[in-house]
């Protein structure tokens, strides 16, 4: 067995360029200047996925050095029950089965959907589909998101505005909501959606980097090759991944997919379930605010992501520091860990993988 296998390991900040500039939230949410990494407008946390795009770089997720070194997918890929426990790599492999990203945009994003599982195999032949949701980290100033269509758009309709490229009508057939930090919005394969410039969010999905979309002239006017909003899977493919069935009025919409975290006390602090099984069986997100130590059980393997503060984190035999932006690796050899806040206190993302 790999040693990494049986002890908590960091991963370095894996920044990754994608289509619509941006990023300077992140900068300043690692620290960093605004404008260190221009244009590298996500960052990608223990990532196996490698981005579609046209000449990307390598998105996939690396160990820091001071820890072993080398790729994340490779190291799983090399021995996946020992990382990700049996029972997961019985169902998955060595496919953690979600990512994580930070996304920060200074334009508005590009009217899309993501397909289901049977859409994605269909199309792209790929064994995920790309639900995701959508948790709030800060924002600047006025910050919207849009989703779901409204009452009445049909597929017809649709397809000709988007053959016309009317980038405002296409817009203008979702809702538009108000986000603040805090707010968890819940995406859905299918669910036509957009998000705004001026907010930091923490993404969580399934492992797919599948994008249909509605537009291709971007809000300052650029325009990326038309295959863009399909990827080459065709009009057919682009409109059949978009669900229309999901046509609502706005406050029907807000109530189905803004999500309402619980709380629970926990040693050490506050437990909040951002995401649970009661919205997805895709994935789950738990954010953990503490004062004082609070132990874990690791049922499976954890990925875990510092939103504030800075502590430890001990399990495995090792004692590893965590800061504000530290991504740490928890392996299913770790049968728990122990969260340890100072100064003014921790709080950490926790991400859950599917269940087998």
């Amino acid at each position: 067995m790999n040693p990494l296998a049986r002890r908590p390991f960091r991963l370095a900040a894996n920044r990754v360029n994608y289509l619509l500039p941006g990023g300077e939230m992140i900068d300043e949410f690692l620290g960093l200047p605004r404008g260190s990494a221009p244009g590298a407008s996500q960052m990608w946390v223990a990532s196996t996925v490698q981005s579609t795009l046209p000449g990307a770089a390598d998105s996939r997720s690396y160990i820091l050095p001071a820890d072993g070194g080398g790729c994340l997918a490779e190291a799983l890929q090399r021995d996946p029950a020992a990382f990700l426990g049996q029972k997961h790599a019985a169902a998955f492999g060595a496919d953690p089965g979600f990512l994580l990203k930070l996304l920060h945009s200074s334009q508005r994003l590009l009217v899309q959907a993501h397909p289901d599982r049977a859409r994605a195999e269909k199309y792209f032949h790929w064994p995920h589909g790309k639900t995701e949701a959508w948790y709030v980290l800060a924002t600047e100033g006025e910050a919207y998101v849009w989703a779901g269509f409204r009452p009445g758009v049909t597929r017809e309709a649709f397809a000709a505005l988007i053959e016309k490229q009317d980038t405002a009508a296409i817009l203008g057939c979702l809702h538009r909501f108000s986000i603040a930090p805090g707010d968890v919005i819940f995406i859905p394969a299918g669910l036509p959606h957009a998000m705004g410039a001026n907010s930091l969010v923490a993404e969580i999905q399934e492992p797919t980097d599948i994008t249909l979309r509605a537009e291709y002239i971007r809000p300052d006017g650029s325009r990326l090759p038309p295959e863009s909003l399909h990827g080459g899977a065709g009009m057919d493919a682009l409109l059949d991944c978009f669900d229309f069935s999901c046509a609502a009025p706005r406050e029907a919409v807000r109530e189905r997919y803004f999500l309402w975290p619980e709380r629970r006390a926990v040693p050490g602090g506050v437990e909040t379930t951002l995401v649970g099984p009661a919205a997805t069986c895709c994935f789950g997100l738990v954010r953990l605010a503490l004062t004082g130590p609070c132990p874990r059980q690791n049922p499976a393997f954890r990925v875990l992501l510092v939103e504030q503060g800075g502590g430890e984190l001990s399990g495995g035999g090792v004692t590893l520091p965590l800061h504000q932006g530290a991504e740490v690796f928890v392996p299913a050899g770790v049968g728990e860990y122990t969260l340890t806040p100072t100064g003014k206190g921790l709080a950490v993302l926790e991400c859950i993988p599917p269940s087998p």
